[in-house]
């Protein structure tokens, strides 16, 4: 029996990976920066603290799993370790190490996998650089969203647009094939396999709004032929009609996958980053209407929220600073549309988001610190909808937000 689900982006949050950020921070310098896809470097003492409590308080309203820790569960036993090795050195040159790696512990290999494996002393690239890496550290790791997505009880391996994160994929597609808490019902796409210069897709753009309605981001990171394909699989399975709003989004920094620009909040509401949603510049939204008999018929939207109110979910949308002009803008960069729903109308995001944070506040939103939660000071059951504000500048500054960081594994249906 499956025990992955997830029909919604704002049901009750059941479990969730999570993954604490860690050495692999320290090993980037500023001239690899953007090569590692930062906007700077950040330090790792500020980065720990603000996650802390994201961590925390995730822990008070369901069960967290440690990637690190799922990993090393998964490679306990001898065979599964040299399987994973052997797949592991398909992206790494780690094929003649793999003997000298099986020496190490399950714990040990696993936070070596993370935080990057030196080169051998008996080669050049030791030889020119004793720093040099043969499997580089993988400091994007805590953005849990992007390497795998789960639609319904089925999976969604990431395949990357950017070499230097596809050993993120390799990871947890691992972990849901062989770890015994995420039973599953199979692979949609296999990204490490099916990865391509036209066929890229990652997790930050796939957004499951309700069982059979999917947004999903057109972006510099998810292909158009990447969308077609999973409709195309979701037609195979499909026991009724199913929707996918595709939305066309700038290939830009800012907007490197729809969930910075968009994320579902409540039954009725999602934060939403004006110019690209709403504009008269606004992103091209496309229309994929999938039959169980796997046919596929394309039409063209309004908008995402027109044409999500045609397919039954009317969302109010709440703008990302408020809608003015330049704090929009700002709030943007800090991932202020980024947010995550642990429960319907109640979700996490960053403090520094204050415009975005007041627009919430006039939609009937508590605004309250998580330090309250994290003292016993406040009690999530007191309100009917709430967004909790953690800090999180020095975290802002890696690219992503909440829902970034947050690999949610099942919710309760709505």
């Amino acid at each position: 029996m499956s025990s992955v689900r997830i029909d919604s982006e704002i049901g009750q949050l059941k479990s969730v990976i999570i993954h604490n950020p860690g050495p692999e921070i320290e090993a980037m310098t500023p001239r690899e920066a953007e090569r590692d896809l930062y906007n700077d470097i950040i330090p790792l003492s500020s980065v720990q603290h603000e996650y802390k409590n994201l961590q925390s308080f995730l822990g008070l309203v369901a069960t967290t799993h440690e990637l690190v820790d799922l990993l090393e569960d998964c490679i306990e036993r001898e065979e599964n370790r040299r399987l994973f090795l052997t797949e592991y050195s398909e992206i790494n040159p780690i094929g003649r190490m793999i003997d000298e790696l099986m020496t190490l512990g399950a714990r040990e290999l696993a936070r070596a996998v993370l935080t990057g494996i030196l080169a051998p002393k008996k080669s050049l690239a030791h030889f020119s650089n004793a720093h040099s890496f043969i499997s580089n550290p993988l400091p994007n790791a805590y953005f849990m969203r992007d390497s795998l997505a789960i639609i319904g009880s089925r999976v969604v391996s990431a395949a990357f647009t950017f070499d230097v994160r596809m050993a993120e994929a390799y990871i947890t597609r691992f972990i849901f094939r062989h770890h015994p808490a995420f039973e599953n019902d199979g692979l949609l796409i296999d990204g490490p396999k099916e990865r391509n210069r036209l066929v890229t897709v990652e997790g930050g753009d796939i957004h499951v709004l309700a069982p059979n309605v999917f947004a999903i981001g057109i972006s510099e990171r998810t292909s158009a032929f990447a969308v077609d394909r999973l409709a195309r699989r979701i037609a195979e399975i499909a026991e009724v009609p199913a929707t996918i709003f595709a939305v066309d989004l700038p290939k830009e920094r800012a907007t490197i996958h729809l969930d910075m620009v968009f994320t579902m909040i409540d039954r009725n509401a999602a934060l939403a980053y004006k110019p690209v949603l709403f504009g008269p510049a606004r992103a091209s939204v496309y229309r994929l209407e999938i039959s169980p008999r796997g046919e596929i018929h394309y039409s063209e939207e309004e908008s995402l929220f027109a044409g999500l109110r045609r397919a039954g979910i009317d969302l109010n949308p709440v703008f990302c600073g408020g809608g003015h002009p330049v704090y929009q803008e700002r709030e943007r960069w800090l991932s202020g549309a980024n947010s995550f729903a642990f429960a319907p109308g109640k979700i996490l995001m960053y403090s520094c988001n204050v415009r975005t944070l007041e627009a919430l506040s006039h939609e009937g939103f508590a605004v309250v610190p998580a330090q309250e939660f994290l003292e016993g000071k406040a009690s999530t059951e007191s309100y009917s909808r709430l967004a909790v504000a953690f800090d999180g500048i020095e975290l802002a500054r890696g690219g992503g937000g909440a829902r970034c960081m947050t690999l949610p594994v099942e919710r309760l249906s709505l």
